[in-house]
């Protein structure tokens, strides 16, 4: 079931995320900042729905279509990119770019050279057209471990191993906190999967019907509120890190907030307005290929550079608005050309489903809808 307000909310997030990488003030970093988690916790809701769609007869055979359907899904656009910038000596580590690595290398560089020395070592050891697809690899460790969890994973047991992943991610922040105070914790994926783990535990228990006395209108508003206010606070009282690369301990009711965010706007009445003003046509167009958006929205701004254009503002607003038009031009190209056509594939690796409603299953696992995911 297609949901068009998470493509216009996916774009949304997207414009927030370049207005953070190409206009960094501090306040607007602050807030802007924070669409990556948001990001992180829609893959985490909408993953776990389309795990929980999957009535394939065993283990094996879930794991498999899942894994193919992604694979499909990510890589080969993200690869088009990937050799794309080591073509153009824009990577500097292409190894793990390739292994989806990057996180990590990310945080070993750190330790190596604390943030104390942040302007020296990482101007001259990063791209920046390339240091924003970290946040991918953390999102394919997350999609290779977290269905063998899920699978793995008896029925009635599943609330508590979400919540024990969850309570584990929060101790790894702390720890890290402790032990490398200075270094991109906020890259690893134990960090990084509490804003996932808040994703599939709202559509767990969204599946389970646990969460019907709630409006779906004021879980979304009053959430809105309460990560506006949550992050305003971070930042005035000078706890916020720098973008998702260090954390706080304000993470976890921002996180938590985050999930009451996804799941009100998935839950809303198509009717409401933030529902249908999400859905307008070209929000829905731009949105559901917001991922190419989003791996070539750094580059694009060399693409631009290259072509000589000269655009009739100043030097600043020439640069945005030249690399903003680069990035709508290329994301169509390679979301046309490349990411859509081989997507299409997935018609070949269909997920079985039984044809029981689910009221009348047993030990259910899922309230049978398969949403459109990223």
């Amino acid at each position: 079931m297609r949901k068009y307000q998470f493509d216009g909310i996916r774009f949304v997030l997207f414009l927030m995320v370049f207005a953070t990488h190409y206009h960094p003030m501090p306040l607007r970093v602050a807030y802007l900042g924070y669409a990556l988690p948001v990001f992180f916790v829609m893959s985490g809701f909408l993953i776990t729905n389309v795990l929980l769609s999957a009535d394939d007869p065993s283990l094996s055979a879930k794991l498999k279509t899942f894994y193919a359907r992604r694979i499909l899904r990510i890589c080969p656009a993200y690869f088009v990119v990937v050799l794309l910038l080591i073509s153009l000596g824009a990577v500097t580590y292409p190894l793990s770019y390739l292994l989806y690595w990057i996180n990590v290398k990310l945080f070993d560089l750190s330790v190596a050279w604390p943030l104390a020395r942040f302007h020296s070592w990482f101007l001259e050891a990063w791209r920046p057209e390339s240091l924003h697809l970290w946040s991918l690899s953390v999102e394919e460790q997350f999609y290779i471990l977290y269905p063998l969890a899920l699978y793995s994973t008896p029925v009635r047991y599943r609330t508590a191993m979400l919540f024990a992943v969850l309570c584990l991610s929060i101790a790894s922040r702390f720890w890290l906190m402790a032990h490398y105070p200075q270094s991109f914790y906020g890259t690893l994926l134990p960090v990084c999967s509490e804003y996932f783990v808040w994703g599939c535990l709202f559509a767990w228990l969204d599946v389970r019907k646990r969460l019907g006395a709630l409006s779906a209108a004021w879980s979304f508003g009053l959430s809105t509120l309460a990560i506006l206010a949550l992050v305003g606070i971070e930042h005035r009282l000078g706890h916020s890190g720098f973008l998702q690369f260090t954390t706080s301990h304000y993470q976890t009711p921002i996180a938590l907030a985050m999930g009451f965010f996804i799941w009100g706007l998935w839950s809303l009445d198509d009717r409401h307005w933030v529902a249908r003003a999400l859905s307008w046509k070209p929000l829905v167009y731009f949105g559901a290929m917001s991922y190419t958006l989003y791996l070539v929205h750094l580059l694009a701004l060399d693409v631009f550079s290259s072509t000589g254009i000269e655009l009739p503002f100043s030097t600043q607003t020439d640069r945005i608005v030249g690399a903003f038009i680069t990035t709508l031009f290329m994301g169509i190209a390679i979301w046309h050309l490349v990411e859509k056509p081989v997507y299409s594939l997935r018609r070949y690796l269909p997920y079985a489903k039984s044809e029981i409603p689910v009221g009348r299953r047993q030990g259910s696992e899922t309230g049978y809808r398969q949403p459109d995911s990223r």
